[in-house]
């Protein structure tokens, strides 16, 4: 394969992935008295037990300074420029998992017609891609954020690479794999701007699109072969890499989790 053919598959599948993903995306954004709200990072809408909730990292909710919940926590959803208050709370764990889910009223669910959530069977059970393969996310990045207007407004930006071949130092393979994140390289779909820096892309879903798997057994291709295998939850800027944790610590996690939701009657 010649390195167009590729570039032209790798094309193919963000083109793909960006209108796939484009109704689980959320924006997670706090507000502190006195202050303009900001950008803390990503979410995705997910479905489980028959309830939704918002998916993101902890230390997007948590100041990981302080230990304390960012003050006026709010999210929004695809298809409508209102944000939600996080009023019914939310359950988390801490670092290596470091995920977080809050629970999406169907009062706010209504409001949208464009919102999808990721149902349980789009979930991997492990993180198993094949060599070379194409991996996805969709996140909100800090730099692409602005308030306009008594708005804050937050352009999500779609992004495909690949695992890196050697494991960075100090990276605990257990929990986690990491993600080229080189912006000088980095090559846009319509040639315009730049792929923004990591902080704001924490609690993005990465999905393993299996492209080059089905490319490989001679099968058609839709981004419904995708599944997501893992969380953005880290950057190591020493290397230009994003750190996601696997996605079998986030399914044993969730299980978890939604028994704890069930006990305090939110299912």
């Amino acid at each position: 394969m010649t390195e167009d053919e590729w570039k032209e598959h790798c094309r193919k599948a963000v083109t793909a992935m960006k209108d796939f993903t484009a109704p689980f995306a959320s924006a997670i954004s706090y507000e502190v008295p006195g202050d303009l709200p900001r950008l803390s990072g990503t979410g995705s809408v997910i479905e489980l037990l028959g309830r939704r909730f918002i998916l993101t990292n902890e230390h997007v909710l948590i100041d990981e300074k302080t230990g304390a919940e960012r003050p006026n926590l709010a999210y929004g959803l695809a298809g409508t420029d209102s944000v939600f208050r996080m009023d019914r709370g939310f359950l988390s764990a801490p670092f290596p998992i470091d995920c977080a889910i809050c629970p999406l009223p169907e009062r706010v669910w209504e409001t949208t017609q464009t919102a999808a959530s990721i149902p349980e069977r789009l979930i991997a059970w492990a993180h198993v891609p094949v060599a070379r393969e194409i991996l996805f996310f969709r996140g909100y990045a800090q730099e692409n954020s602005h308030f306009h207007f008594e708005h804050l407004l937050s352009g999500s930006t779609s992004y495909a690479t690949q695992t890196m071949e050697e494991t960075p130092a100090g990276l605990d393979e257990r929990y986690f794999f990491a993600l080229h994140h080189t912006p000088e390289k980095a090559e846009m779909l319509d040639g315009v701007g730049h792929l923004p820096l990591p902080p704001g892309f924490s609690g993005s879903t990465v999905w393993n699109t299996r492209y080059v798997e089905c490319l490989l057994a001679g099968k058609p291709w839709s981004p419904e072969e995708a599944r997501v295998t893992g969380v953005v939850c880290r950057w190591r800027s020493d290397d230009t890499g994003v750190v996601v944790l696997r996605v079998e610590y986030l399914r044993s996690w969730l299980l978890n989790a939604t028994n704890e939701m069930a006990l305090r009657g939110h299912l």
